[in-house]
């Protein structure tokens, strides 16, 4: 088997694994893959991400990286699991094959992060270093498992909470997180992406703080979080972007959004 041969069935079975996971497990996956630049990923449909974590990540280190990101989200079942163990068998026969040991700088640090962001504990009875995980094959087969005493950043970031005022007057394209209530709320329609041959989905809808209003633009499956939304529900919107069209400062959606429900407060 020749390179582009691997590629070519990584990059199937990569596709095949990122259908399978929730819009949760996707974001949390697109934000731990820090070679690829934010906006890059961002609006990028399910079907585009294999070919661009191949291009910033490579074949060999992709593999590897996706088959730990797997076990740290985790997913662990045998939809997930059977096209990677494939995937490793196959890598496993091109290293054999090509006599090349597969161990580049980049993929040790990979493995670093990933093993010092789960805060193993240094008290652990099979405590155990990088070097011992890589050469005992265990990063192959088993998932690592650990004490978590520290809480990282490494799934998803966590926008500030800020008034709709405020927003009004903050910079550009930064993120924020904001609560208020809806006024007015257009059903999802279908609309063409500019510079783009397709269309997505979109709802748009009207959010209140005390006098000030901002309108809000929900975009492809972040719409289904917002489809079920009434007048009058008071919403905690997450990781939303600051944008601004002809002067109209408006929130719209990205892989990160999370919309909850804030119950109404007692009278």
């Amino acid at each position: 088997m020749d390179e582009n041969e691997l590629e070519t069935k990584w990059r199937k079975a990569l596709s095949s694994i990122l259908d399978e996971l929730t819009e949760d497990e996707f974001r949390k996956l697109l934000f731990n893959l820090e070679k690829i630049p934010q906006g890059v990923k961002e609006g990028q449909p399910r079907g585009n991400m294999p070919s661009l974590i191949i291009q910033y990540y490579g074949t060999e280190e992709s593999i590897t990286l996706i088959d730990n990101l797997m076990k740290i989200l985790p997913r662990l079942d045998y939809k997930v699991q059977q096209p990677l163990r494939g995937m490793k068998d196959e890598l496993k026969k091109y290293k054999e094959v090509s006599g090349g040991s597969g161990e580049t700088q980049s993929l040790d640090d990979s493995i670093e992060k990933l093993i010092e962001n789960l805060s193993l504990s240094p008290q652990a009875p099979q405590e155990k270093s990088i070097s011992d995980l890589k050469s005992s094959g265990i990063l192959e087969t088993e998932a690592i498992v650990g004490k978590v005493v520290k809480k990282s950043k490494l799934l998803y970031p966590e926008s500030p909470l800020t008034s709709i005022k405020d927003i009004k007057s903050s910079p550009l394209k930064t993120y924020v997180s904001v609560e208020g209530t809806v006024t007015e709320i257009e059903p999802v329609i279908e609309v063409k992406v500019q510079h783009e041959e397709k269309k997505t989905n979109r709802q748009k809808f009207t959010l209140k703080q005390e006098a000030d209003r901002i309108s809000v633009n929900m975009w492809g499956e972040a719409t289904e979080q917002s489809k079920d939304l009434s007048v009058g529900d008071v919403l905690l919107l997450k990781n939303m972007k600051r944008m601004l069209y002809f002067g109209n400062v408006y929130l719209s959606s990205t892989q990160f959004t999370k919309i909850t429900k804030v119950p109404a407060a007692s009278s």
